[in-house]
């Protein structure tokens, strides 16, 4: 699948991140530059674009682009997906837990299309896949894999910092 790229002066990862989702589960089928509009256009008219380029996205701000973009109207009539956020309430999880948990979603095996999107402090991405030793990505820049060790859950220095409530679990609904 080709990705949609971000450019090296923005912080639009986030919006990038779902357009690539959305691509990746029906198969390229969308046409990501309308939907990238559409994200961007979303955001404008709910939160400051200026703040989105300085500083990147929020949670709460993917949250309302999921909502009043991809979970309603024209993308929900042509790309239904079911959105879950299945750690928004957990706050005890172990790292090799949850890593156990994304791949296991990730390979359903039921045939099911999925995604997942985690955010950490500095960027939104796309998980493909989990092996032993590296977290797999179809990113929007060059981050294509990372070691599972160089991640964390708390605050730990020179980590990434995974917050549980950005990570995302998507299914292409049938």
């Amino acid at each position: 699948m080709k990705l949609s790229k971000q450019g090296d002066l923005d912080n639009f990862c986030g919006i990038y991140s779902l357009v690539n989702m959305i691509s990746y589960l029906y198969k390229g089928k969308i046409k990501r530059k309308l939907l990238y509009l559409k994200l961007v256009n979303e955001f404008h008219h709910q939160h400051n674009l200026i703040d989105l380029v300085d500083t990147g996205m929020s949670n709460v701000e993917m949250d309302s682009l999921i909502e009043s973009v991809l979970a309603k109207g024209y993308y929900r009539q042509h790309y239904p997906i079911q959105i879950s956020m299945p750690y928004r309430s957990k706050f005890h999880i172990k790292k090799t837990q949850l890593f156990k948990e994304i791949n296991q979603f990730l390979n359903k095996k039921d045939g099911q299309s999925t995604s997942v999107i985690i955010g950490t402090q500095y960027h939104w991405s796309v998980v493909s896949h989990i092996d032993k030793h590296f977290i797999h990505f179809l990113d929007s820049s060059s981050f294509n894999k990372a070691r599972l060790s160089s991640f964390s859950i708390n605050n730990t220095q020179n980590r990434y910092q995974l917050g549980l409530d950005d990570i995302y679990f998507f299914e292409r609904v049938i």
